[in-house]
């Protein structure tokens, strides 16, 4: 952009004279399509929403007609604009929350096995948990004209605007993984709250009664997989009869760092930790501190990642179908992509209870002789 302009003139403001004087004198004539939003932001040096600004005052003028899927077109001055639809890229855009660990790169597998089915082509980046780098990557997605996104969100908030914008632009995504209550969208999770109490009851039937939940400090309970797993663990609890104690939910302060838990004067029977990341960060703790994994503790955790069935002791956890979480979530957007409609689709796949020896079920066995 020109830096010869006047600085008070809001940035919009340029943007929608350049682009009303070449419409006006043919530069960009009647039925011409405009650049990209994109190519608008990059040409003028200007951001995404200041280009829909501009966009959208020259829809309300009537110089230029918007159509979903294909671009922003010029009007002819005596009738509606005719385009048609510009053909799909094939390409899908797939955002992730980390790089490295099991699920997202699960999750990846499974989208690229689905797009490749259906002859799709993925592009893939991470955001490694942090807000600001999920939504330069949409832009970008978005800005590399994708036929539509895979969100895994990023585990900090209840909402995100670059998530809601793509809603906004009507541009097809489905989050996997985590969802928005607030937005409804799309989505493709594992049956968490299901989980979390399956988790709780099976400490529960094996007499413990001072059962922990706890969870990492990148986490909130706003984020739906961890609020709906401790949502089951509430509810197992009130199920047998026993209080919830606000005292017995624990919040890392520092990442998968519990030196400060096991100082409490009065440590739990069990916990059930929120992944499995977090209950390896538990037991080693533990082991530190000089305490016997199941005999003083027990331990549960979520996911049954491939080292899970390796710990000493071996870990009783929850596992979830890492995998079919993106081909269903490929498939849904792909639907979308080429014509589905109807209601948003609400996707929780089942877990499943995976018993080894860190919950004490073999110890509770050999204590009763049965």
């Amino acid at each position: 952009m020109a830096n010869d302009n006047d600085q008070k003139t809001p940035l919009y403001a340029y943007l929608l004279g350049e682009l009303r004087r070449r419409i006006l004198d043919g530069r960009l004539p009647e039925g011409s399509r405009l650049p990209s939003e994109a190519e608008l932001s990059d040409t003028y040096d200007v951001s995404r929403g200041t280009v829909r600004q501009a966009l959208g005052i020259l829809t309300n003028e009537g110089l230029i007609e918007r159509i979903k899927g294909s671009g922003s077109y010029v009007r002819p001055r005596n009738g509606e604009v005719r385009a048609v639809p510009a053909p799909l890229s094939k390409q899908i855009g797939l955002v992730l929350s980390h790089a490295s660990d099991q699920l997202n790169m699960e999750i990846l597998i499974g989208v690229e096995k689905g797009a490749k089915v259906r002859g799709y082509r993925v592009i893939f980046s991470y955001a490694e948990e942090n807000a600001d780098q999920q939504r330069r990557d949409i832009q970008r997605l978005v800005g590399d004209e994708v036929d539509g996104l895979i969100v895994f969100p990023v585990g900090q908030d209840a909402a995100d605007e670059g998530i809601a914008q793509l809603k906004e632009d009507n541009v097809p995504f489905v989050l996997v993984d985590r969802y928005f209550p607030d937005l409804d969208s799309d989505y493709v999770a594992a049956d968490n709250y299901e989980g979390g109490y399956r988790a709780t009851e099976h400490l529960l039937i094996l007499g413990y009664r001072r059962i922990a939940f706890v969870y990492a400090p990148s986490s909130s309970l706003m984020v739906t997989s961890i609020r709906d797993r401790w949502a089951g663990y509430r509810a197992a609890l009130e199920h047998y009869g026993l209080p919830y104690d606000e005292r017995l939910v624990y919040q890392s302060p520092v990442k998968r760092h519990y030196e400060d838990f096991f100082l409490q004067e009065s440590l739990p029977e069990a916990i059930f930790a929120v992944n499995d990341l977090e209950a390896l960060a538990i037991l080693k703790t533990a082991q530190r501190r000089g305490l016997r994994i199941p005999e003083d503790m027990a331990v549960v955790g979520f996911d049954d990642l491939s080292f899970a069935a390796h710990l000493n002791p071996a870990l009783t956890t929850i596992a979830q179908m890492r995998t079919e979480l993106g081909l269903r979530a490929v498939n849904i957007l792909i639907d979308r992509i080429e014509g589905a409609s109807g209601p948003f689709r609400h996707i929780e796949l089942p877990t499943r209870l995976v018993v080894r020896e860190s919950c004490g079920a073999r110890l509770k066995v050999q204590l009763t002789g049965t």
